[in-house]
Protein backbone atom coordinates (compact mmCIF):
# COMPACT_ATOMS: atom_id res chain seq x y z
CA UNK A 1 0.00 0.00 0.00
CA UNK A 2 0.95 3.39 -0.82
CA UNK A 3 1.44 5.72 2.40
CA UNK A 4 -1.02 8.39 1.96
CA UNK A 5 1.74 10.86 3.54
CA UNK A 6 3.57 10.68 0.24
CA UNK A 7 3.87 14.46 -1.51
CA UNK A 8 2.66 14.92 -4.68
CA UNK A 9 5.46 16.20 -7.39
CA UNK A 10 6.04 19.82 -7.71
CA UNK A 11 3.68 21.15 -10.78
CA UNK A 12 1.19 18.11 -10.86
CA UNK A 13 -2.16 19.43 -12.19
CA UNK A 14 -3.15 15.86 -10.82
CA UNK A 15 -2.03 16.61 -7.70
CA UNK A 16 -4.37 15.77 -4.25
CA UNK A 17 -3.40 18.47 -1.85
CA UNK A 18 -5.99 16.84 0.74
CA UNK A 19 -4.68 16.74 4.38
CA UNK A 20 -3.44 13.37 5.20
CA UNK A 21 -6.10 13.43 8.25
CA UNK A 22 -8.82 14.00 5.79
CA UNK A 23 -7.21 11.08 3.80
CA UNK A 24 -7.29 8.31 6.46
CA UNK A 25 -10.59 9.70 8.00
CA UNK A 26 -11.97 8.97 4.18
CA UNK A 27 -10.41 5.19 4.05
CA UNK A 28 -10.98 4.72 7.12
CA UNK A 29 -14.72 5.30 6.91
CA UNK A 30 -14.71 3.73 3.41
CA UNK A 31 -13.84 0.37 5.47
CA UNK A 32 -16.17 1.18 8.23
CA UNK A 33 -19.19 1.43 5.29
CA UNK A 34 -18.07 -1.73 2.97
CA UNK A 35 -17.81 -3.44 6.05
CA UNK A 36 -14.14 -4.26 5.99
CA UNK A 37 -14.70 -3.12 9.70
CA UNK A 38 -17.18 -4.24 11.68
CA UNK A 39 -19.38 -3.35 14.53
CA UNK A 40 -17.07 -2.61 17.21
CA UNK A 41 -13.93 -2.83 15.98
CA UNK A 42 -11.04 -1.20 17.66
CA UNK A 43 -9.44 1.29 16.53
CA UNK A 44 -6.04 2.50 17.94
CA UNK A 45 -4.38 5.01 16.59
CA UNK A 46 -1.38 4.21 16.69
CA UNK A 47 -1.77 0.99 14.59
CA UNK A 48 -3.36 3.14 12.10
CA UNK A 49 -0.27 5.57 12.04
CA UNK A 50 1.46 2.52 11.48
CA UNK A 51 -0.04 1.13 8.76
CA UNK A 52 -0.80 4.15 6.92
CA UNK A 53 2.72 5.46 7.27
CA UNK A 54 1.28 9.11 9.35
CA UNK A 55 1.99 10.02 12.87
CA UNK A 56 -0.37 9.17 15.78
CA UNK A 57 -1.92 13.13 15.71
CA UNK A 58 -2.78 12.50 12.60
CA UNK A 59 -4.46 9.28 13.15
CA UNK A 60 -5.91 10.73 16.27
CA UNK A 61 -7.48 13.95 14.43
CA UNK A 62 -8.89 11.42 11.71
CA UNK A 63 -10.63 9.81 14.91
CA UNK A 64 -12.20 12.92 16.18
CA UNK A 65 -13.41 13.67 12.85
CA UNK A 66 -15.04 10.22 12.46
CA UNK A 67 -16.11 10.30 15.96
CA UNK A 68 -17.96 13.80 14.97
CA UNK A 69 -19.62 11.98 12.55
CA UNK A 70 -20.91 9.18 14.60
CA UNK A 71 -18.56 6.47 12.64
CA UNK A 72 -16.71 5.87 15.74
CA UNK A 73 -16.74 6.54 19.55
CA UNK A 74 -14.71 5.70 22.31
CA UNK A 75 -15.78 5.02 26.13
CA UNK A 76 -12.97 7.05 27.43
CA UNK A 77 -10.04 9.86 26.79
CA UNK A 78 -7.62 6.97 27.20
CA UNK A 79 -9.54 4.17 25.63
CA UNK A 80 -9.20 3.34 21.98
CA UNK A 81 -11.93 4.58 19.65
CA UNK A 82 -14.01 1.33 18.01
CA UNK A 83 -16.49 1.69 15.46
CA UNK A 84 -20.12 2.68 16.24
CA UNK A 85 -21.53 2.39 12.58
CA UNK A 86 -24.25 0.80 11.57
CA UNK A 87 -25.43 0.02 7.99
CA UNK A 88 -29.04 0.73 8.29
Amino acid sequence: MQAISDLPMLHDIDADYTPQCVKLARIIRSKIESGDLGHLAPLPAASLADEYCVSVGVARFALAMLAANRYVTRNGAFSPYHVSWQAD
